[in-house]
């Protein structure tokens, strides 16, 4: 119910845009080019009793596909520096499971009858 959360995204920029003059006094509204408003309903996760137990794992069971959410962050408190941190890791096991698979892969014989990979 709250003022902002009633805003269009025109009016939030023309609120946010004297703050970003006062942050960077070099900038000029015509920069920007685009803009967009994302909202959600709900601030954070509900976490209700048991909720340790229902957090999904960031491997799914689609191969390839991986899972970082704000619903992972349990059991610290919402803050993007957490998702930031989770992103990383979830990052950094993507890419230690390419370089394992990638490293499986050059041992396996690519060549066509006779013909070298």
């Amino acid at each position: 119910s709250d003022a902002f959360y009633r805003l269009d995204a025109n009016e939030m920029l023309q609120y946010c845009l004297p703050f970003l003059q006062r942050i960077f006094p070099d900038f000029q509204p015509e920069w920007v080019k685009r803009h967009y408003l994302w909202r959600a309903r709900f601030a954070q996760p509900v976490v209700t009793r048991g909720y340790a137990s229902t957090v999904p794992d960031v491997k799914t069971p689609l191969k390839g596909l991986y899972l970082a959410s704000m619903a992972q962050i349990y059991p610290e408190d919402r803050g993007t520096n957490y998702a930031i941190r989770d992103g990383r890791s979830v990052a950094r096991l993507v890419r230690s499971e390419l370089n394992a698979a990638l490293e499986d892969s050059s041992a396996i014989d690519l060549s066509v009858e006779g013909q070298p990979a």
